[in-house]
């Protein structure tokens, strides 16, 4: 996928193919590293590109279930195994790093990925209205009046991983330069910097 997320039709089409071209973006990030340069912490943040991947692969992969079955209650005490399912022992916020190499973190963070797939045709078969209320985690940090639907879910979902997307190219940029333009012509098996450039 480019840099640019591709044309759209409908407001699910959107919301779906933006989070989807988030993630490309951040998954991107990861390209290329050494082990030791994935879990550095070159910035003054404590975050690294594998926490970053493992994070956003719980928070994707969680929140898509809700999705998926819009009027299911998921607690907490859920996550454990909803992670497991994933292959993550513990929870991650970006800083923490789990005992796997990038390439393990990265086929778990592309295993969270094919959740986005799997709630497109949910709520296409289905016929999910975006505005679905579903029901709202008891965590403490919402408002305790907070009503959130699917849409909200899904744009909420795209720019957090829009957010730890920004991290990681500012954190990618500090391990060895690598901007995203030249990742995704890299990924995309095109020359960087471009011929006409030059």
């Amino acid at each position: 996928m480019s840099f640019f997320a591709p044309s759209v039709t409908t407001e699910a089409d959107a919301l779906f193919s933006y989070l989807e071209q988030q993630c490309t973006q951040l998954k991107l990030t990861a390209l290329d590293l050494t082990d030791e340069q994935a879990r550095s912490t070159p910035t003054a943040s404590s975050l690294s590109i594998k926490g970053l991947l493992a994070h956003a692969a719980q928070v994707i992969n969680g929140w898509l279930q809700q999705v998926k079955d819009p009027t299911r209650y998921i607690g907490e005490e859920e996550y454990p195994t909803i992670n497991d399912g994933l292959g993550l022992n513990g929870m991650f916020d970006g800083s923490g790093l789990p005992d796997l190499t990038i390439a393990e973190v990265v086929a778990i963070f592309e295993k969270s990925l094919t959740e986005i797939n799997a709630a497109r045709r949910s709520v296409a078969e289905n016929g999910t209205d975006l505005g679905t209320v579903v029901p709202t985690p008891g965590n403490p940090w919402m408002p305790k009046d907070f009503v959130m639907n699917v849409r909200w879910i899904l744009n909420h979902l795209t720019t957090e991983i829009a957010r730890h997307a920004g991290h990681a190219d500012i954190i990618r940029e500090s391990i060895d330069g690598a901007i995203a333009y030249q990742l995704n012509a890299q990924a995309d098996g095109q020359p960087w910097p471009p011929a006409e450039w030059s």
